[in-house]
This record gives C-alpha cells, sequence and structure tokens, in this order.
C-alpha cells in the first residue's frame, strides 16, 4: 500500500466512524494532502490516472461536487468536469465522448429520477456511475432502479469506493474489507 493510500485510507476510516467534520475542516485536509504530494512527490493511486467525469442534474451550487473534486486530485484522477444543472444527454453524449471509468453525479431531489434513469441506463460498457445527494436517503431503492452502481453518502465514501477499486502504483490489489 502506498503511502497516499495509506493517509486516504486513515482519513477514511476516521470520517466514516467519526462522521465528517466541518465543511471546512475538509477542504483543508484535502488541501494538506495535496500540499504532502507535491512536497514529496507523490502521484496518484494509479500509474494511469482514470477519469472521473462529474456534474448535477439538479444542484445548481454544487458544494458537493467541488469536494470531490479536491479528493479526486487528491487521488490522481483525471478530472471532467461538466458543470451543474446538466441534462442527462449532455451527460450520455460526454461519456461515450470521453469514456471515463467513473461518473459522479449529484442528484437533490426525488423528481430527477428520470433524468437520472437516461443516464444510468446509457453509459457505456465499463463506466460506473456514482451518485450522491440526499434524493437517496429519501428512496435508497431510486439508485438500483436508475442504474447507480454505489452511492456515496459523502466524500469519506467515495475516497473508500476509489481506495477499494485501486491498484496502487508498485503495489498489489487493494481488497475490500
Amino acid at each position: 500500500m502506498t503511502a497516499l493510500s495509506q493517509h486516504l485510507e486513515k482519513l477514511s476510516r476516521a470520517w466514516l466512524a467519526q462522521g465528517l467534520p466541518s465543511r471546512e475542516q475538509v477542504v483543508r485536509s484535502g488541501r494538506e494532502l495535496i500540499r504532502w504530494k507535491q512536497e514529496t512527490g507523490s502521484q496518484g493511486l494509479l500509474s494511469a490516472a482514470p477519469c472521473l467525469l462529474t456534474a448535477t442534474l439538479d444542484d445548481g451550487i454544487g458544494q458537493g461536487i467541488e469536494i470531490i473534486h479536491l479528493f479526486a486530485e487528491v487521488m490522481g484522477l483525471q478530472i471532467i468536469p461538466l458543470g451543474l444543472v446538466r441534462p442527462a444527454e449532455a451527460i450520455v453524449a460526454a461519456c461515450h465522448e470521453h469514456r471515463p471509468e467513473y461518473v459522479g453525479l449529484t442528484v437533490l431531489q426525488l423528481d430527477s429520477e428520470e433524468e437520472l434513469a437516461r443516464v444510468g441506463h446509457r453509459l457505456p460498457a465499463g463506466t460506473c456511475l456514482i451518485a450522491g445527494g440526499p434524493a437517496f436517503r429519501h428512496d435508497p431503492d431510486m439508485a438500483q432502479r436508475c442504474g447507480v452502481h454505489y452511492v456515496a453518502a459523502n466524500v469519506a465514501y467515495f475516497i473508500d469506493y476509489v481506495l477499494k477499486r485501486a491498484v496502487p502504483q508498485g503495489d498489489e490489489e487493494i481488497t475490500a474489507t
């Protein structure tokens, strides 16, 4: 396990066990890890950076997706931000163009289910749909109906999910515990 993956695992496990600290502390932790990477010359988790395409379906502010971008940068993912309040057709078209390993979507409202299903059921093979937002707390079955592969309740779950699927540079595969 690389030093970066150890730092991220320790951080995500603490946040999963104790809950997230304030937004400011989460941002500070991400910036500290980026600084640490620069000072030590550490790369991302993988020798070839996986691609994360992001958007929101119904969130015009995007605070959650900003945090995801920060930690995706820490992990060394290539980020393609499509922006806020994007239609399903634009997201699907971008996925077919870029063929990302991951698509990260924020879904706030239950009435976005139809748009989410349009995305989830039309992704290219090999693209994993990770979604987050309060809509999934109100309707946990919506993810399955819409083709979502993983619901990340917060950034700790996102970090944990990516770590469990990463093969760190020069290391063995990290498996789920």
